[in-house]
């Protein structure tokens, strides 16, 4: 077999098994759901609406992943105070999407918030001109947080008040990069 063929059929086989995973999770997860193949490698529950501008950017990370191998299964959104706040199941994970258009102060606030709603997170820069450099130094220094009080009086939360989860994974999607970053939250912190 040429080195050719044989990482098709690898790449293949590793997206069969990253469909199966999806599947196993999403029925465990959500049993009784309707999921509506949306596009290939993508579903959605039927209890979600993709017109919503928030959904739109949903829909767009979860391309990404798709097209890096992943099948994607964008859960159903229930109010804030039940179980369910992560927005997709890729590969059979729970992971939390979310977009960041502005500076790095953004990125550290939205890798802050969904450390309360997913080990795992999804965070698109295409729409943001921050560098892997200060990309990755925003998420260290949103990981070695602690809760201050700003001159103006409010209080800013921190990583241990604000995280739910041992460990974790970040993926970065980059302006004009094609490969992705992965990072480890606990390869983060500060020793």
């Amino acid at each position: 077999m040429q080195p050719e063929q044989q990482a098709v059929e690898l790449e293949s086989k590793k997206k069969e098994e990253n469909a199966n995973k999806a599947k196993a999770a999403a029925d465990r997860l959500f049993p009784n759901e309707k999921w509506i193949n949306i596009e290939d490698g993508i579903y959605r529950s039927s209890r979600r609406n993709l017109d919503e501008e928030i959904n739109k950017n949903e829909l767009r990370d979860a391309q990404i992943l798709r097209d890096l191998g992943s099948t994607v299964y964008l859960v159903p959104h229930f109010s804030r105070s039940e179980s369910t706040q992560y927005d997709a199941i890729v590969n059979g994970v729970k992971m939390e999407l979310k977009n960041v258009a502005g500076n790095p102060g953004s990125l550290e606030s939205a890798f802050l918030k969904s450390r309360s709603q997913a080990p795992n997170v999804f965070i698109n820069l295409e729409n943001s001109n921050m560098t892997r450099s200060e990309a990755v130094t925003a998420l260290y220094r949103a990981r070695n947080s602690v809760t201050r009080t700003e001159k103006n009086g409010k209080i800013r939360k921190g990583y241990a008040e604000l995280n739910e989860f041992n460990g974790g994974r970040v993926i970065l999607k980059l302006k004009g990069h094609q490969n992705m970053i992965y990072l480890n939250v606990d390869d983060l912190k500060a020793h």
